[in-house]
């Protein structure tokens, strides 16, 4: 049947659109010079960092539908961690400690409350924030972790907020040493910790100063899941705010479609992809990945965190591109329904809300990845098992949240900003652990090459 429905699909599209693939702009003449690919990063200087505080991880928002899997996950398999929860309610903190069972201890703290959240935030090594939409409130939180020098790591697919966060405490950040992640769920650490991947083995080492263009194309080729309460509420309230600011004139909307809205430090030799996902707007076949499909539902946020990645790594001109096949899509949808028929997900879920525990099980995801430079080209398949949103998710952020919490698994420890996974983490050491984490059937996420050849 998706036969037919992917043939309807590409023919509508074939009249309707023309589905040339968006274009990449080709290097300025200055750009051939070594000089202007560095400038104007340079790495901060390393600051101490106090590690030695009452709780390694304090997670806020913990009484959501993710927080709580993330809470009963850390309960279950790290006894020795010292966990704290944290959220708006105490009356919901502590009905959460009472009814699962959990030995963790609770700070009730409002999400616009700066003093009581920095008195918070200084005693955790990292705080975990899964309380969105971050645009509503999310700002105090990530600066009680910043002006607290705490390691951070959120859920946010929120563009804006990602900007803002940039522009009011990335300086904050390198000045008190905190590493303030975003993006740490099922948006974005597949795919930029699979782009990493790709360039490590194509031989794109920090610090890259050659003008030559690497291309990289990811597509989602199966997903089995639904959207989160948090992510749908996260993207309406993007859409809203994008539609208000532009409607009121204090927003261009040419910056709502700026591709590198997340690297304003970037210079113009850095600059490649003109359009956010790198995929284009429509339907379209890719022949680095040899698949039709559209852009990713996430790609508008996934792109530009994965292009902060590049820039942080100082990997030099790198375009990225982010589909969904239309084979994946027709099979997810089809996969929700009959879930929905059996009282498993719902289809407009509210923040909080998630599916039933077989759903959460029988979820799971696969990535293909291709890189492709002057020299070499690389594939991989990155499969995930846990329906991507809840399961999968609040696997991969508590595991982020340990890593932040050991030394040995910071990139460059001491050395604070906002940043992403692939550039504040080593990234081999965080798909140890990620692979040690169990899904349903085998490990949570693996890498596998699948091909590697010389032009």
């Amino acid at each position: 049947m998706w036969k037919f429905l992917s043939l309807l699909t590409l023919l509508t599209a074939l009249v309707v659109y023309n589905i040339k693939p968006p274009s990449i702009l080709p290097a300025p003449s200055k750009c051939s010079t070594t000089p202007s690919l560095n400038t104007p990063y340079s790495p901060p200087k390393p600051v101490a960092v106090n590690s030695d505080r009452e709780f390694d991880i304090i997670v806020y928002g913990a009484t959501g539908f993710t927080g709580k899997l993330v809470m009963e996950y850390y309960a279950k398999n790290f006894p020795y961690l010292k966990i704290a929860s944290a959220g708006r309610s105490e009356k919901k903190l502590k009905a959460l400690k009472e009814e699962s069972n959990l030995p963790f201890p609770y700070f009730a703290c409002d999400s616009k409350d700066l003093p009581c959240l920095k008195d918070m935030s200084s005693k955790s090594t990292v705080l975990i924030s899964l309380a969105g939409p971050y645009t509503l409130y999310g700002a105090d939180v990530v600066r009680s972790a910043a002006e607290s020098g705490t390691h951070y790591v959120d859920l946010s697919g929120e563009f804006f907020f990602h900007r803002e966060t940039i522009d009011n405490l990335n300086a904050v950040a390198i000045e008190t040493g905190s590493k303030i992640v975003i993006a740490g769920g099922f948006d974005s650490v597949p795919f930029d910790l699979g782009s990493q991947l790709v360039l490590r083995d194509l031989d794109v080492k920090p610090g890259n100063t050659t003008p030559e263009l690497t291309k990289i194309v990811s597509i989602v080729t199966e997903v089995k899941g639904w959207l989160s309460g948090g992510t749908l509420a996260s993207m309406i309230q993007g859409v809203t705010e994008m539609i208000m600011g532009v409607v009121k004139g204090e927003m261009d909307l040419s910056y709502t479609q700026d591709p590198y809205i997340t690297v304003p430090e970037a210079n113009e030799c850095l600059k490649i992809d003109t359009e956010a996902t790198g995929w284009g707007n429509f339907l379209r076949y890719d022949s680095l990945v040899n698949d039709v499909g559209i852009p990713h539902f996430m790609a508008y946020c996934n792109s530009r965190v994965i292009r902060r990645s590049f820039y942080l790594m100082r990997q030099g001109r790198v375009s990225y591109s982010e589909g969904m096949s239309v084979k994946a899509m027709t099979n997810a949808m089809v996969w929700a329904f009959k879930q929905w028929l059996k009282g498993e997900v719902t289809l407009l879920p509210k923040p909080g809300e998630g599916p039933g525990e077989g759903m959460r099980r029988e979820g799971g995801f696969e990535i293909k990845i291709v890189g492709d430079s002057p020299t070499n080209s690389v594939e991989y398949k990155i499969t995930g098992r846990g329906d991507p949103g809840y399961e999968f998710t609040s696997k991969i952020v508590a595991t982020v949240g340990i890593c932040l919490s050991e030394k040995d698994c910071e990139r460059e420890p001491g050395v604070g900003g906002v940043m992403t996974v692939g550039s504040g983490l080593k990234g081999k050491n965080l798909r140890e652990k990620i692979v040690e984490v169990q899904g349903e059937g085998g490990p949570l996420m693996e890498f596998i090459k699948v091909s590697s050849a010389q032009k």
